[in-house]
């Protein structure tokens, strides 16, 4: 009898010891609740009991605007990781433990893979040259392999981007106009950034320069399609932001490249996004600019200019899928700006191929 009172005591003991350090844990590190943080024109809110998160861009009159869509509790934006061949949604509903704190210069939401990976993603205030307020979010996702083996890690985000799609010109880049049909990069050394720009704000992703990190593909396209469940989503050239279940309906989706990591070993991605709410562009490129010690001189920009178009546009294939869509929007006097963009992209694949 006394040996099963001293039993019962000793996994009570235990148990009020777990449950202590459980809650001082709770106390001290990321907690399953929301987080709000603000700091000049950015404004984000981090769901620590789901994972999700949202970017206002906030106005000096006190407005703000959603930048991306704010569905069931902002879950159609969000960071999934691979781990060896299969694939982890980073969320509450992906089997993820999930939470969230407050930084003195932002947040960050944490996810913990059991006994595979433990993901941070710090999100970071900081401010262009000519600004005076934050309006740049830095973003750095950081992965720890906790298995007890060598594994093959690899990182994507999907943005469910809503500003562009009550426009005429869902995205926008460095050096095209007009995006309003599916289109693929795996080099951004040209394109540089990705804005989705409506009437009260606009966003800007930083996806080359600086720290950044080196995307291995980044693709526009409907919100569905790149939901997806597949690492690397399907491209169809020109196809609309349509799907069976929404219209118009537009997202980004970029994919990092795969590290390869030693049990207890970190790799990270840095990217930034810039916000403005004044009906300008953002100044994501003056950011960069800044403190950028790699961007080309002349000789090289010139070098850049000239081969502007990715060796995987220059085939056929691709240019029958332009030229169909230049003769279907030909019949709307309302696609000016995108046939006029796809004009200039086929001149400037035509005038590659005749260099080869």
């Amino acid at each position: 009898m006394n040996g099963r009172f001293f039993l019962r005591g000793a996994v009570f003991a235990v148990c009020f010891v777990l449950s202590m350090s459980g809650n001082l844990f709770a106390k001290e590190g990321p907690q399953a609740k929301t987080v709000t943080v603000s700091s000049g024109s950015v404004k984000l809110v981090l769901r620590g009991e789901r994972g999700t998160f949202q970017i206002y861009a906030l106005g000096e009159d006190g407005s703000e605007t959603a930048v991306f869509s704010g569905a069931d509790a902002f879950t159609s934006t969000y960071f999934s990781l691979l781990a060896g061949k299969k694939e982890y949604l980073l969320s509450s509903s992906g089997g993820a433990a999930t939470g969230a704190k407050a930084n003195p210069d932002g947040g960050t939401l944490v996810y913990k893979l059991y006994k595979i990976a433990d993901v941070t993603v710090d999100f970071s205030f900081a401010r262009s040259p000519e600004s005076p307020f934050d309006d740049i979010v830095k973003v750095r996702v950081s992965v720890i392999n906790k298995g007890k083996k060598r594994n093959t890690f690899a990182l994507k985000g999907v943005f469910d981007t809503v500003l562009g799609e009550k426009t005429q010109r869902h995205f926008s880049t460095a050096d095209i106009k007009s995006i309003n049909a599916e289109t693929q990069f795996h080099d951004m050394s040209v394109s540089r950034w990705i804005l989705s720009q409506g009437q009260e704000a606009a966003v800007q992703f930083l996806l080359y320069g600086a720290d950044t990190t080196k995307i291995e593909e980044a693709t526009l396209g409907n919100k569905d399609v790149l939901s997806l469940p597949m690492w690397c989503p399907v491209f169809v050239p020109a196809r609309s932001f349509d799907s069976v279940t929404s219209y118009n309906n537009s997202a980004l989706a970029v994919n990092w490249p795969k590290a390869v990591l030693e049990s207890g070993a970190e790799a990270n991605i840095v990217f930034y996004i810039a916000l403005s709410a004044d009906g300008n562009p953002p100044q994501g490129e003056a950011y960069i600019a800044s403190f950028d010690k790699t961007l080309p001189d002349e000789a090289e920009t010139k070098i850049a200019s000239e081969r502007a178009v990715p060796e995987w546009k220059l085939n056929k294939a691709y240019v029958d899928s332009l030229l169909q869509r230049i003769r279907a929007l030909s019949d709307y006097d309302d696609n000016t700006d995108e046939l006029d963009a796809l004009n200039a992209e086929l001149d400037a694949i035509l005038e590659q191929l005749r260099q080869q």
